[in-house]
């Protein structure tokens, strides 16, 4: 007789290694060796919880897309983390996942009905990790309660895109995780939030959040510098070190940046409003009457900015979010070398700095 935990195994591996049914792949259960989802074989519609095993390794190759099922179901694999953690499904990664896409063709975690209020699922987690060939970059997450939960693991989050979760990044219960390049935007709690953490922030955009931008908790050691942290509707920081965010004149950039400079102004996304501020300001641009006779000015004017996005649409390589040339996160990141655009040039705060 097989019992209930081998027969969640063997419909994994019958579900990984079976042909798509119209360009679709089902997946759920626990992964106990090296896996590997492909573009061509997806989406991959998750309907049930996935947990990497440790020893064991998902590999996510460039373009694939994973969409929660909104009839998705929760299988306790592992001790939930809390109580959400115990009614809706996630990513839980014990072993090692590697998903890195490229910012052209990224990586997307999404829910299938996005147009929902509320989250559908409960985030990709790192539980004591594995770091051999463990990393997430250039990937979008949007609808999670958690977009990662990074829970005492050493991982490195770097160039992702994580929108319309609850909280974008939670670091907690140790582990020094490395949040890099990432653009955290439109989340209702928190951009992050660190407890019991010592994370080292660089190059992030953290924006326009519901709520907060840096939630700590007033005893961990945090290195947060070279970010952009603005728009956060209740506040930038709470509970965070009291030089965050506090402008000091006379340094480079003016009376925007604080003493680990990091930077407190807009970071002026492409066709926002901002934009089309700085361009009346620019002497450089043509006449107003040049400008309105522009059709792209008017479209410009009619941008409504944090309109929710469309699930179908790129936040890394696309339109959307992409960064103004009067951006001031253009070459103002950690001037490091290891942290330099492809072009050799300073780091660019979020997804399109730094280099691939």
């Amino acid at each position: 007789m097989i019992s209930a935990k081998k027969t969640v195994v063997l419909a994994m591996v019958l579900l990984a290694c079976a042909a798509p049914a119209f360009g679709q792949t089902r997946v759920s259960g626990i992964i106990e060796r090296e896996t590997r989802w492909r573009e061509s074989d997806g989406p991959f519609i998750l309907e049930g919880d996935i947990l990497i095993a440790r020893r064991a390794t998902l590999i996510i190759m460039p373009g694939t897309r994973v969409i929660i099922s909104s009839g998705a179901r929760k299988i306790i694999m592992a001790e939930p983390l809390d109580r959400i953690d115990s009614t809706l499904v996630s990513i839980r990664v014990q072993g090692s996942l590697n998903a890195v896409g490229t910012r052209n063709n990224p990586i997307v975690f999404e829910p299938e009905r996005s147009e929902y209020a509320s989250y559908q699922w409960r985030g990709i987690i790192f539980d004591h990790a594995d770091l051999t060939h463990t990393e997430l970059a250039f990937t979008e997450i949007s609808g999670a309660v958690t977009g990662i939960t990074i829970r005492n693991t050493n991982v490195t989050v770097r160039n992702n895109a994580i929108e319309n979760c609850n909280i974008g990044i939670h670091a907690m219960q140790g582990g020094a995780p490395r949040i890099i390049n990432n653009l955290i935007s439109s989340c209702f709690t928190a951009g992050i939030k660190v407890e019991r953490s010592n994370p080292e922030i660089l190059n992030n955009i953290i924006a326009f959040n519901n709520n907060l931008g840096l939630w700590c908790d007033n005893s961990s050691k945090i290195t947060f510098k070279y970010n952009c942290v603005f728009g956060n509707t209740d506040g930038n920081f709470l509970n965070c070190e009291p030089e965050f965010g506090k402008i000091t004149r006379g340094r480079k950039g003016g009376d925007s940046t604080d003493n680990y400079n990091n930077i407190v102004s807009d970071p002026v996304f492409r066709d926002s409003p901002a934009e089309t501020r700085a361009k009346e300001l620019d002497v450089s641009l043509p006449s107003d009457t040049a400008k309105v006779l522009n059709p792209r000015l008017l479209s410009i004017l009619n941008f409504q900015f944090g309109t929710p996005p469309k699930i179908d649409s790129t936040l890394i390589g696309g339109d959307r979010r992409q960064l103004s040339k009067y951006s001031p996160c253009i070459n103002a990141g950690d001037p490091g070398g290891a942290f330099k655009n492809v072009d050799g040039t300073k780091n660019t705060m979020g997804p399109m700095g730094g280099p691939n």
